[in-house]
């Protein structure tokens, strides 16, 4: 049980995601330093933008909430830090599209209490803001939502899926999936599909290899709109409807450091199509030996 407002965390969260999208679109005219996080020249770029958002982000939750922790994908955090409460941050979620002045990024925030994801906001800098947010029991909410309704049990051919451009090597994909799998796209953002997804604008997303920044505010969207999102446990090749993070919490500290270094995947999509696709997709990517016969297993 949560033992503080949670009124006053979710007021935050939307006047730091609108705060946050304000500031990078006044930034996309302007000349900015970009680095690069990997030895690869443009593979994991970094903005100032990135930092400055990421600044105005956790110096807000710091003067409200000196208690709580934050996690934030830029920077370097402490090993394991003593609080109830952890902020996860992904300032942009989608740099590359940002760098290139495409607006198909997204502010992600997420909130745990005691390892479980409480609240989660999503933003998005189309006109006005498009904010999508959730918080534990409450539902989604929502400027735009859509009333997308699953017709079958299967995904429909004309409606959007998202996934990776790799999406067939990365996972195991039987051919039944992709007589169904629905116009597949690649926005570039991985927060930002899975909101959607949450939303009603997309049927289905498969998502990662990523970090716990792009992820953990769209589980919690995903969970409230009331459609399913799993995570993919490749060591034993399958999907499972769990809280992958939780275990990071033990005795009142979070291990940040190994928050910090985790990645996954996941896959989120309508309610009446898990069946479907738990039985045609598999996380696990190919085997070096890999043949033909595979897809049918």
């Amino acid at each position: 049980m949560i033992t503080e407002s949670l009124s006053s965390i979710k007021d935050l969260l939307i006047e730091l995601i609108d705060e946050s999208l304000n500031l990078i679109k006044k930034s996309e005219n302007i000349d900015y330093k970009i680095k690069d996080k990997n030895q690869i020249t443009g593979d994991n770029p970094v903005t100032e933008i990135d930092l400055k958002t990421q600044n105005l982000i956790t110096s807000r939750i710091n003067r409200k909430f000196p208690k709580h922790a934050i996690l934030g994908e830029e920077g370097e955090s402490k090993k394991v830090v003593k609080s109830d409460y952890l902020w996860i941050i992904d300032p942009i979620d989608g740099t590359k599209n940002f760098i290139n002045a495409l607006p198909l990024y997204c502010v992600s925030i997420a909130v745990m209490f005691k390892g479980n994801i409480v609240a989660g906001g999503i933003g998005l800098p189309w006109k006005n803001n498009f904010i999508i947010s959730a918080y534990e029991g409450s539902g989604l909410q929502s400027s735009s939502a859509k009333k997308y309704l699953a017709k079958n049990c299967k995904p429909s051919a004309g409606l959007i899926t998202f996934a990776p451009t790799y999406f067939q090597r990365s996972y195991r994909i039987k051919t039944n999936f992709l007589k169904f799998s629905g116009e597949i796209r690649n926005l570039g953002s991985t927060a930002a599909e899975l909101a959607l997804v949450a939303n009603g604008n997309a049927q289905l997303a498969l998502s990662g290899y990523a970090f716990i920044w792009d992820f953990a505010a769209a589980w919690i969207l995903v969970k409230e709109s009331n459609k399913k999102i799993f995570f993919g446990n490749m060591n034993d090749n399958k999907w499972q409807d769990i809280n992958p993070w939780k275990k990071y919490f033990n005795n009142g500290l979070y291990e940040l450091e190994k928050l910090k270094n985790w990645r996954g995947k996941f896959m989120a999509c309508q309610r009446d199509h898990s069946e479907f696709l738990l039985n045609n997709i598999k996380p696990n990517g190919r085997k070096k030996s890999f043949s033909f016969l595979d897809y049918f297993k």
